[in-house]
């Protein structure tokens, strides 16, 4: 649909020569219909110039267009976080400006309105960055010729990445009745694999021979980092393959249909409820576990960097404070040991 209502008014959304033209033109869909037909004639009669018509683009038609390219390059569970944040947050405040009208200020006024509404700064960065890449998106569909903006960031605190201890990860896996979540549990325990990564593992990824399994992109998804590597297997992680290749039903290692499973995180919301556990797990725990313990009993950083398939070592080395809280159980342990005699 080229002519369609939006608020106050009609808005034309069309192509000329390459350019994206969606604006507001006119107050009713007759008139709408005329100033359409009027721009196409000028057009075609080469009385229009591509320039008077540039960067005529609204927020919310690159917008969705961002979205369709996650929903066809990213994971799922990506898509559903920033669709969500973009229709509560986003599209009401943004939806209707043209994307060269957009400014350092009214950047700064988004930021005071989710401030005022009690948002915390790392939530209000969150619905900052996804204003930013959707800007850099229409930047490269050349929507806009260019982005000149100070993006606001609030300070965050710094937050500790949330594992399993050892008696903690027992008692989770306990409480999981179902056995291909229990087998993803523990693969992912024994490998820090990402979710998205445990979801589209499939069998051509397994070597059995080197004990090794490859994090490639497949047509369905793409790897964070859009690079390759591959990850070794410890006796634990091997066996729990070879399990799973015995019943196999399909390409995924993790689903029992031609399907890949995507989450798991009611199973392990159920486990660590039965379990009495009171942190909030979440499938991301299991791959903070891995590090965590592997730090602990003495990993070296730069090994768990590559095995993790992270970018900056500085995103390892955060896994190094939740080593101190582990340190710290461990002293607290034999403390109450003590007591009890």
């Amino acid at each position: 649909m080229t002519v369609y209502r939006r608020g106050d008014g009609w808005y034309v959304n069309i192509k000329l020569g390459g350019v994206r033209l969606n604006r507001k033109i006119g107050d009713t869909k007759k008139e709408a219909k005329e100033r359409e037909a009027e721009l196409r004639t000028k057009f075609r009669l080469k009385q229009l110039h591509l320039a008077d018509i540039q960067n005529s683009v609204l927020f919310h038609t690159a917008a969705d267009e961002y979205l369709d390219y996650v929903k066809k390059t990213k994971s799922g569970r990506l898509l559903e976080l920033e669709e969500t944040d973009y229709k509560n947050h986003i599209e009401p405040f943004f939806g209707d400006y043209l994307l060269q009208d957009i400014n350092d200020n009214i950047l700064l006024a988004f930021q005071g309105r989710q401030k005022s509404t009690g948002y915390a700064n790392r939530t209000c960065n969150i619905h900052m960055g996804l204003v930013r890449k959707i800007m850099n998106f229409a930047k490269a569909k050349q929507y806009i010729t260019r982005v000149e903006l100070k993006y606001p960031m609030l300070k965050e605190s710094k937050k500790q990445h949330a594992f399993f201890a050892p008696q903690e990860y027992e008692l989770l896996k306990k409480n999981i009745t179902y056995d291909l979540a229990l087998k993803r549990v523990e693969f992912a325990k024994n490998t820090g694999l990402r979710p998205a990564e445990l979801t589209y593992l499939e069998w051509d990824d397994v070597s059995f021979e080197f004990r090794t399994i490859k994090i490639q992109g497949k047509t369905e998804w793409k790897p964070k980092t859009d690079e390759e590597r591959t990850v070794p297997l410890n006796k634990t992680a091997l066996q729990t393959l070879k399990d799973l290749y015995e019943k196999r039903k399909g390409r995924w290692v993790f689903s029992n249909s031609d399907k890949p499973i995507k989450s798991i995180r009611r199973a392990l919301i159920t486990a660590a409820r039965k379990a009495g556990i009171t942190k909030k797990a979440t499938p991301n725990m299991l791959r903070h576990t891995f590090a965590t313990h592997a730090l602990d009993m003495g990993a070296d950083l730069m090994s768990v960097k590559e095995v993790l398939g992270q970018k900056n070592i500085t995103t390892t080395e955060k896994y190094l404070h939740s080593i101190k809280e582990s340190m710290r159980d461990a002293v607290n342990r034999v403390e109450r040991k003590k007591k009890k005699k």
